[in-house]
């Protein structure tokens, strides 16, 4: 069936569906006029509330006693293959993703410390020369991908220096997390295996990667986020196996996913709106709210799902208790009534209140991280290169939970003085 043949609730859980930008942002702008909060059925019996405006979306992520992330996770559930993978992907329960206050509170003191503003102000350097090295090993000749090259290698570095993972170990964790966040695009699925055995398949290595390394580290003197979580104690409880891994699950993919999609994108976004790039290069003080804008404009995180813990009310509808609501950041994020001229990319906008990073208790930890390796990552492009060209077909991954683009050829070119 073609996109044009479907209806609006088709539209919404079909992962492929969001391979095309500019239709699911239309889709979105129209449902904020004309049906705000949305009763949504899927193919096979699954039924939820979407809603598409910034102000009850900010009131969804502001009100965790309502709107509960623990009930049933945070993944947007749209089939029946997403419900059993999203009983067990992140650790209902057990993961600062998927547990409400004053759980959710007590864990998030244990995994906070590392990405702190104290702790990230004494990381800069180093994240400034991971960063500088991998634009070092870039081709000669500028060609290369945004995405694979660049966009993809910084967040791993950087995170897998904070967790102290071995290089040997990046590649495969990186193709884990394609089949996990990715599964819904045809080309990150197994060969021969269902969409539902990948995305578990991914969960579950991952995991499994995640605890051993964790049970490695017991009793040692070192501050870095896994060795906390496996000696951390809460109200003089040790934090149980499962709570160890999936935290580490949860810090490592985010860890990577979002700022890879965020980076490629605003690449993307810069060369599509050349005068916002001729403002940054006029002026290397924009690039933090530049980095901001990305994290708006890209939305690399598409929706997230919560459940009511009680009758409430919504937009005028009726929500009833055990009802699942997902929140489509990415419509939030370009609302007309939220921010002013919703469809520019802006490098100079301020204040930029999106929600990029989701909000309220569940505001992502590695949120200033994100924006300090966007930020490194522009200066190192504005001071290396004069120009940059696509040279191939940009395309964006099939998803609908976690998305962006999969593939932006370019050609970089080198200023006259680094040459």
């Amino acid at each position: 069936m073609g996109h044009n043949a479907q209806t609006v609730d088709e539209k919404l859980i079909d992962p492929a569906f969001f391979g095309d930008e500019a239709q699911f942002y239309e889709l979105f702008a129209q449902m904020r006029r004309e049906d705000p909060v949305h009763w949504t059925s899927g193919a096979d019996g699954i039924e939820f509330w979407s809603l598409f405006k910034h102000s009850d979306i900010k009131k969804l992520l502001n009100d965790t006693h309502l709107f509960s992330s623990e009930r049933e996770g945070d993944m947007p559930i749209f089939n029946r293959d997403l419900e059993i993978v999203a009983a067990e992907a992140f650790g209902i329960g057990d993961s600062i993703l998927v547990t409400d206050p004053p759980r959710h509170t007590e864990l998030r003191k244990v995994v906070d410390p590392p990405f702190k503003p104290k702790a990230l102000e004494e990381l800069s350097e180093r994240c400034g020369h991971l960063i500088k090295e991998i634009f070092d090993r870039l081709p000669e000749n500028g060609e290369c991908d945004v995405v694979s090259d660049i966009g993809a290698k910084i967040p791993m570095a950087v995170i897998c220096d904070i967790l102290k993972i071995p290089e040997k170990d990046w590649d495969t964790i990186f193709k884990w997390g394609k089949m996990t966040l990715g599964s819904g695009d045809p080309e990150y699925m197994e060969a021969g295996s269902s969409v539902l055995d990948t995305m578990l398949s991914g969960f579950r290595s991952m995991r499994a990667y995640c605890g051993e390394l964790a049970l490695e580290r017991r009793g040692c003197p070192f501050s870095d986020p896994i060795t906390r979580l496996a000696n951390a104690e809460i109200n003089g409880h040790r934090l149980t196996d499962a709570e160890i891994a999936y935290n580490a699950l949860v810090l490592l993919i985010a860890g990577f996913e979002t700022t890879r999609n965020a980076f490629a994108g605003g690449v993307l976004a810069l060369l599509q709106n050349p005068d916002q790039m001729a403002k940054l290069r006029e002026d290397p003080k924009l690039i933090r709210l530049a980095a901001e804008e990305m994290v708006r404009w890209t939305n690399p995180v598409i929706s997230i799902m919560r459940v009511a813990t009680a009758d409430t009310e919504i937009g005028a509808k009726q929500i009833k208790e055990g009802d699942r609501i997902v929140a489509w950041l990415a419509s939030a994020n370009r609302d007309e009534e939220a921010f002013e001229s919703a469809n520019k990319f802006d490098v100079t906008r301020h204040p930029n209140l999106h929600v990029g990073f989701s909000g309220g208790a569940h505001f992502c930890v590695g949120g200033p991280l994100a924006k300090m390796e966007i930020s490194f990552a522009l200066k190192e492009v504005l001071d290396r290169y004069d120009g940059i060209e696509i040279i191939g077909p940009v395309e964006r991954v099939q998803a609908n939970f976690v998305g962006g683009l999969k593939r932006l050829p370019v050609r970089l070119q080198r200023k006259a003085s680094r040459q």
